[in-house]
């Protein structure tokens, strides 16, 4: 197995890949973030999907749908983590996990995905982008890990806010990265910092 991981202060919708993943909180908001712009980029069939009640973000509901190339990527995947009070590391690892095995499961191996802050504990990030890409990881691994022309590519789609945590979050990650697994990292951070120190 190789290992592909970006981390890109780009707009999930923008990304080209297989798929796109949302992890959304009970109840979600379609007026506001990345569930604005898509519903908006896929006619608001998001919006009627869930102003109907027909998904509502319960922890362990998924949803999937075909984008009909209203966007870059072929599908969409929600997977529901429960109410913002209740989201933390210990759902985050759950969720995260099974999310990667239904993915693994439909054959996609190529994907962008969103990690929402949980309200008030923005400095909680950096460790719940660290453990995501951890636990995604892992779950690919341990199904592929024998397959030398198997290739895990995760797009991370990241806000501006955020990007300040990401070489602490990169080092951590290569620091625990499994023996022998050929990877590669890149980072809008490193490429912004490159560009800098070139100047």
């Amino acid at each position: 197995m190789k290992l592909d991981l970006r981390f890109l202060n780009r707009h999930i919708e923008d990304l080209w890949c297989q798929a796109i993943v949302l992890l959304v909180f009970k109840e979600p908001n379609i007026l506001t973030g990345v569930l604005s712009t898509l519903n908006y980029k896929l006619g608001g069939s998001l919006g009627g999907i869930l102003g109907a009640g027909l998904w509502t973000g319960e922890r362990g509901e998924n949803f999937l749908l075909a984008t009909q190339d209203a966007i870059r990527a072929d599908k969409l995947l929600m997977r529901g983590v429960g109410p913002d009070r209740t989201f933390g590391i210990e759902v985050l690892i759950k969720e995260i996990s099974e999310t990667a095995s239904v993915l693994d499961r439909m054959g996609i191996s190529e994907f962008g995905i969103n990690i929402p802050p949980a309200e008030g504990r923005d400095n909680e990030y950096g460790l719940y982008l660290e453990m995501a890409t951890a636990y995604m990881v892992e779950t690919f691994y341990n199904n592929h890990k024998d397959d030398p022309d198997f290739l895990l590519k995760i797009f991370f789609s990241v806000e501006k806010d955020f990007i300040i945590v990401l070489d602490p979050v990169i080092d951590r990650i290569k620091e625990n990265m499994r023996p022998g697994l050929e990877f590669s990292i890149i980072s809008d951070r490193q490429i912004k910092k490159d560009y800098e120190e070139a100047m």
